[in-house]
Order: C-alpha cells, then structure tokens, then sequence
C-alpha cells in the first residue's frame, strides 16, 4: 500500500463501538489500497477534498464496480476504516446496498473529512485513554451521522430500527409466495442473526411467522373478493401465496375471517355488480 503514514486510532482493550477505526492517508494506489483494507475485514470510507466521499462494504462489491475510483494523482486522500461486522451491527441497512455517496464540501461529510485530516496529523498523540477513547467515540458517531444523513434517515436508534422494520416487511411481502419463506431464510437474506429479526418484530419467536401467515391470509381474502380471481379455484389461490397444506390453510382463513374461504367468495359474488363464477 502506497501510504505516507498508517495510524491505528483505537488502541484500547474496547474500541469505541468495536469498530476500531484506523486512517491511512494516500496520494495514488487507491484501488489497490481500498482492495487491501476490504479483504482484511473493513470497511473503507474514501475522504478527499477534491471530490466526492465514497463507502466501500467489502470486495464483492469492490470487485463488481464498472471502473475503479479516480483520484486525481495530486490529491490528499484518507481512507477512513472500520471492522465491516462492527458497522453493520449498528447499520444493518447498509447490507446489500451500492457504494454509498457523500458530499465532502458540506454537512456532515466536512466535519468527518476534517476529523479524519487530524486524527492522521496526530492529535491525539499523548492524550490519556479515557480522552482518547471519548474522543473516538465521537468521530464513529459522526461516521454513523454521516452515513444516515447520506441514506437520509433519522439519526436516533428508533428511526434506524424503524428503517430496518421496513427494508425486512418489504422483502417479506416481495416472497409471500415462497412455501419455504423462514425467520431464518429472511434473516440470513438480511444480513443479520435470527435473534436479531426477532427483536425488530417486538422481541417474540413467533411474531415473524405470524406476520407473515396474517399477510398471506390478507392477500388470499383480496383475491377471493376480487371478481377477476373469480376462474381461479380456491387451492390455488392458496397455493400462490404460500400454503401448501389445505387443511392448515383453511382453518387458519377461518381463524382469522371468521369465515370459510367459500363463503367468503360466495357472499362477494352476491354483492351488486358481481356475479358468482361457480369455482370452488
């Protein structure tokens, strides 16, 4: 790696946040040096004045870029590093998304530039540990700050679970379909531990499951009361978003309707404009 000066910041036994961030300041070598850092399990935040700041995950992502960063050859770079496990623990979103981008000039992308700039000049350099370790502390706030201000989220750790909630029903309600649709399969897609999607839904085992069985029986009610589904026989609508066992299906419909699913077909068949199809 073509670096004037490596700087590991956080040299005490509990790094602020366990990221244990690190500056490496450079003039050329970028792609090299970010490929580097990437396979030794950071994340890399590439911080220049002369151009827009980016946030590399790890080498996949790296690796499928069209082309490789530019710098120009003259210009003063920090790459900022954190442990990628570390940061995803705080920012799960982040997880299956592009490079992010960032604006150097303004926000607060230039209070991190400028934090990065003096952490490398050496600032800290004799400051007791728990100074130190305070300070550290606020810089991987602002790089947290940083990285939602980019996403354009809410900063407070209620916003961030709110954004996950989301993220996680949206890929929820995009595989209803899916007969082998899991807490597991879902948090393994999501980049996080089962226990993890277990608290996002309110700390209980089985609200996943029950989410997900209460929307698939929504979606089969809609399709039963819509006159275009009316060729479809009942199985397969079922079958469609995700049951494969009719028995369990029906009664979990009449748990929740109150009702069979024929009968709820035949009652909006009988309303005006409709006319029932016959199919059961």
């Amino acid at each position: 790696m073509n670096a004037q000066r490596i700087i590991p910041l956080a040299t005490l036994a509990a790094s602020p946040r366990g990221m244990d961030p690190t500056v490496v300041r450079l003039r050329t070598a970028l792609s090299p040096a970010i490929a580097s850092l990437l396979d030794q399990g950071r994340a890399v935040l590439v911080l220049s004045r002369q151009s827009t700041g980016r946030l590399y995950l790890d080498p996949h992502q790296f690796s499928t870029l069209t082309q490789p960063p530019g710098i120009e050859p003259t210009a003063d770079v920090f790459l900022l590093t954190v442990m990628r496990q570390a940061l995803l623990r705080h920012l799960p979103m982040l997880a299956g998304l592009p490079p992010l981008s960032f604006d150097m000039a303004r926000g607060p992308g230039a209070f991190l530039l400028s934090a990065a700039s003096m952490l490398e000049s050496g600032v800290l350099d004799g400051t007791i540990p728990q100074t130190r370790q305070r300070l550290l502390q606020h810089v991987t706030d602002l790089l947290i700050t940083t990285i939602l201000d980019c996403l354009d989220l809410e900063v407070s750790v209620a916003g961030r679970r709110r954004h996950r909630q989301k993220q996680i029903r949206r890929y929820i309600e995009s595989r209803l379909h899916e007969h082998d649709l899991t807490p597991q399969s879902i948090a393994e897609a999501s980049g996080i531990s089962t226990r993890a999607l277990y608290q996002l839904f309110d700390g209980e085992s089985g609200a996943v499951a029950g989410w997900i069985l209460n929307r698939r029986l929504e979606r089969i009610h809609s399709d039963l009361t819509n006159p275009s589904h009316d060729a479809l026989p009942i199985a397969q609508i079922a079958l469609n978003h995700g049951f494969r066992n009719a028995a369990h299906f029906s009664r979990r419909f009449r748990q929740k309707f109150g009702a069979s699913p024929r009968e709820i077909r035949q009652r909006a068949s009988m309303r005006p404009g409709t006319r029932a199809s016959g199919r059961g």
